[in-house]
């Protein structure tokens, strides 16, 4: 099992479109991704402008079909819009589980 845990900050005045896209992202990846054991973000209570996004894969090959979807490949560029600079990334492996060499966040532009 591969975990990622995700933190980043919205603009404030983006927040209702982060939010809608990643519930789209989410929706995508429980009905075509069987092999995704859990997929979900969340705001932040004690500091409004932040999320954390869980994501949660059998293997490599789980993860790597994620990020070649449709919905995901859309998504990355608009929701690199949203954020405030880079997300806070951190992957965890169940031991004996090959970690994801590889992940591609783009970089917003001006």
């Amino acid at each position: 099992m591969i975990t990622f845990i995700v933190h980043l900050r919205v603009n404030p005045e983006d927040a209702s479109a982060f939010e809608a896209l990643m519930s789209h992202v989410a929706a995508m990846t429980h009905e075509h991704e069987p092999g995704v054991a859990y997929y979900e973000f969340a705001k932040s209570v004690d500091e409004p402008d932040t999320y954390v996004i869980v994501e949660v894969y059998q293997n490599v090959e789980v993860h790597a079909a994620h990020m070649a979807s449709a919905w995901v490949r859309e998504s990355l560029p608009v929701s690199a819009r949203l954020i405030q600079g880079r997300p806070h990334i951190r992957q965890y492996v169940r031991p004996g589980s090959d970690p994801v060499r590889r992940r591609i966040f783009p970089v917003p532009q001006p």
